[in-house]
């Protein structure tokens, strides 16, 4: 897949309205959670963070891994695609719930009221959006100009409601209701439009066997998923621990800034990664992935650009003065987000060649590694040891720790892309 071509396909069109689908939802995300971030102040803000945190490692171990399967199975087969989707969301439910439920009780007895309704908030948004697996259905068959147009609706909804909220002078608490609408409405949309393109009815003995499925091809996926979900929110919770609830509030801050563009390199990743996973020939996959990294490269490079240029006037204006502390983290946090964008990759690229128990083990020893370093970092050097550790993490889990599988096919791919000797033909 040379750039050229990319840029002239079907691809780049899906990838396009998938960075726009993307895109609303992070913004969304952004400016409601900065504007509830400049209302309730630091330390609160870093109470929510931390229950951001915690849910979505929740909503990784309900998914169940499902993500990266139901996208491999749809690509191949829609329709078997979307049954394995409609079998397995009262799985996904009884999971999260059952998962949530200690989270929920330990902070209704600990928390005030104010932070425990945003704690409930984002309960609430989660459950809906890890319920919300049609999304993968339209990534993979290349529609993500409805998922655009769905999130769209969401995103115009919280906006209304929150500056409702502003308008009438209504206590902060209410601020809690747009959180949980943004995720609500396209859930709700999706389903009932998935269900008209694929009226699947299926019996008891046919959701036991997807269920089944979903348990074997996924058990390995969401370990590995889970880890990953750990080493990248474990800065955050060694800075609650050590550091307290105002520091996890500058990191979050920082961190949702500087990781906010790589929704773009997701999309052309995922959009891209389709035809990966259809291609036959072993040695045109590992071109197309040697491409894509080259691309996603020159994206990063963009925007660390762009954010050592701007970023700071960005923090003030969004968040306010009170997190301008959170600007070195942010550029810190800018290098890791070079290594985390170019990450799916390698991975999907393992999962292609159904690499499972690699990605297993390889993110159980990235998690070995990352708690006693974050340990050791944010004792030290406090916020700026929480950043750094998350650069010395994602580096590896790109690198070094992906080099041993099948022979060392990732470092070959990686010299194909970044060496323009062998560039054009990763042997």
């Amino acid at each position: 897949m040379k750039l050229t071509t990319f840029f002239r396909s079907d691809k780049l069109r899906n990838s396009l309205w998938m960075i726009a689908e993307k895109l609303i939802t992070l913004l969304g995300l952004i400016f409601i959670t900065s504007f509830v971030a400049r209302y309730i102040g630091v330390a609160l803000f870093g109470q929510l963070a931390l229950a951001i945190a915690l849910f979505q490692i929740i909503q990784v171990a309900a998914q169940m891994g499902s993500d990266n399967v139901i996208f491999k199975r749809i690509t191949r087969h829609p329709r078997s695609g979307m049954k394995l989707i409609q079998a397995t969301l009262m799985q996904r439910l009884l999971i999260y719930l059952l998962l949530s439920a200690p989270l929920l009780l330990w902070q209704y007895f600990q928390a005030d009221r104010q932070a425990f309704a945003f704690f409930l908030a984002v309960f609430v948004a989660t459950l809906f959006s890890t319920l919300d697996v049609y999304v993968v259905y339209y990534n993979a068959r290349l529609q993500s100009r409805y998922n655009a147009l769905v999130n769209s609706l969401g995103l115009l909804l919280g906006f209304l409601l929150r500056y409702v909220v502003v308008w009438l002078q209504l206590a902060p608490v209410w601020l809690s209701v747009p959180i949980v609408v943004t995720t609500l409405l396209p859930l709700i949309v999706r389903h009932r439009a998935s269900r008209q393109v694929y009226a699947c009815p299926l019996t008891l003995r046919a959701m036991q066997r997807y269920r089944r499925y979903l348990l074997r091809a996924g058990f390995s996926l969401v370990l590995a998923s889970l880890s990953v979900a750990l080493y990248s929110r474990v800065s955050q919770l060694t800075l609650a621990w050590l550091a307290g609830s105002s520091a996890v509030g500058l990191f979050s801050a920082a961190s949702t800034l500087a990781s906010s563009w790589t929704v773009i390199t997701a999309a052309v990743i995922t959009s891209s990664f389709t035809a990966i996973f259809r291609c036959k020939d072993d040695l045109l996959a590992a071109r197309q992935a040697a491409q894509l990294h080259r691309l996603i490269l020159l994206i990063s490079l963009f925007f660390v650009v762009s954010f050592a240029l701007g970023g700071y006037a960005f923090l003030r204006l969004l968040y306010g003065d009170d997190y301008l502390a959170a600007w070195p983290v942010l550029m810190l946090l800018t290098v890791a987000a070079v290594f985390s964008a170019a990450g799916p990759i390698p991975n999907r690229y393992i999962v292609r060649l159904s690499g499972y128990r690699y990605l297993t083990i390889k993110t159980l020893l990235l998690v070995a590694l990352s708690l006693p370093l974050n340990v050791v970092l944010c004792w030290q050097w406090g916020l700026y040891g929480a950043a750094i550790s998350v650069i010395i993490v994602e580096a590896l889990a790109l690198t070094v720790f992906n080099y041993p599988f099948a022979q060392g096919v990732i470092w070959k791919i990686h010299c194909a892309a970044f060496t323009p000797k062998v560039a054009r033909q990763p042997q």
